[in-house]
């Protein structure tokens, strides 16, 4: 009896071999693709450079990843995308910014980078421009050179508040002698502008011409004189002969001087109390001899917060801070009187404010 062979692929359709190296064929370029664009995401190698890390100054950027082949740059500013290598980029306000960066399109990537303002240089004092000498009940008006600051405090020295928050103020002074204008940008007290300028009493024109036909001249000095007599003592030389002489007063002591003052304290120690309350070094308590006291001082956090002291240092307490601007005002006594400050919270890596 005959053996017959049995084979297994002879009932298979040829269209399933076709379809089969079709398959085969997409998933090789597929693979060959995504080869060609692996990125380590690990090890992405981008630059962020600058000479001055400031408003309206050039920041570079560069990305020197392997395998790189596309490009998304986001400035963190809302400005659009740039989708090139090597690019540059300018901020216009100062301020936290998260740059990102998305490399072949899977790929992100993110830096934090910080804008400082001019006025934030060590040592930089901004300029006032005005004139040198100006006249009682004229309008003023006064220039802060080339700053690009987002806050001005004018003092024109005839108060003693804030007389103008622009940066091109008018004035009109109300009495005569030497002002002394000072101007704060930013909130940076540690740098403020002084200039003097003098204040000149207006002119005085007269309303009519003087008639010289009804002028009446003076009369010389011999009609006014009396006849010269025999001399005669002064009676007062006898009378301070009886006169007691009373006994040297004691100088009396100034009561401010003899207060006793509040110690002095910088904004920069200030701010380093501030941080180590952060950090639960410290507490209200600490700031009793500054305060004289009194914990329930106002408080202006961030411009939009008013709280009394010991609430807000229970607020910062166990956070961790980032203080950009700090502002004291103290009394004659040297005790604080109110604190303007604005700070930054760490969550989730990224500074926010609260």
């Amino acid at each position: 009896m005959k053996k017959t062979k049995i084979n297994l692929f002879s009932n298979i359709d040829p269209k399933v071999y076709t379809s089969l190296g079709i398959l085969f064929i997409i998933s090789l370029i597929v693979l060959s693709y995504q080869y060609t664009r692996h990125v380590d995401c690990e090890n992405a190698k981008f630059i962020i450079h600058s000479d001055e890390f400031m408003t309206n100054r050039v920041v570079e950027y560069y990305d020197n990843t392997e395998g790189a082949k596309s490009w998304e740059w986001d400035f963190g500013d809302s400005t659009a995308i740039d989708t090139r290598q090597r690019t540059l980029h300018k901020y216009k306000k100062p301020g936290d910014y998260i740059v990102k960066l998305k490399i072949n399109g899977n790929c992100t990537h993110e830096k934090l980078i910080t804008i400082n303002s001019i006025s934030q240089q060590i040592g930089y004092l901004p300029t006032i421009i005005s004139p040198n000498v100006v006249t009682v009940g004229e309008t003023i008006s006064f220039d802060a050179a080339k700053e690009d600051g987002e806050s001005w405090e004018w003092s024109f020295g005839e108060t003693t508040t804030t007389d103008a928050l622009e940066k091109n103020p008018s004035y009109k002074f109300k009495s005569v002698g030497e002002k002394k204008i000072t101007l704060i940008v930013n909130g940076d007290v540690e740098h403020t502008a002084v200039k003097t300028i003098y204040v000149a009493p207006k002119t005085i024109k007269a309303k009519q011409n003087l008639d010289i036909k009804s002028y009446e001249f003076e009369k010389p000095h011999i009609a006014f004189s009396l006849p010269v007599g025999t001399a005669q003592k002064d009676p007062l030389v006898d009378m301070l002969q009886y006169i007691p002489v009373s006994p040297k007063s004691k100088v009396k002591n100034d009561s401010l001087q003899s207060e006793k003052k509040a110690p002095e304290i910088s904004n920069e120690q200030m701010q380093l109390l501030l941080n180590q309350v952060a950090a639960q070094l410290k507490t209200k308590d600490d700031f009793k001899d500054f305060v004289c006291g009194k914990y329930d001082i106002p408080v202006v956090a961030n411009d939009k917060k008013l709280i009394p002291f010991d609430q807000f240092c229970q607020m910062i307490a166990g956070k961790k801070i980032k203080i950009t601007a700090l502002r004291m005002n103290k009394d004659q006594k040297n005790c604080i009187q109110n604190l303007n400050i604005h700070y930054k919270v760490k969550k989730m890596m990224i500074w926010i404010k609260e």
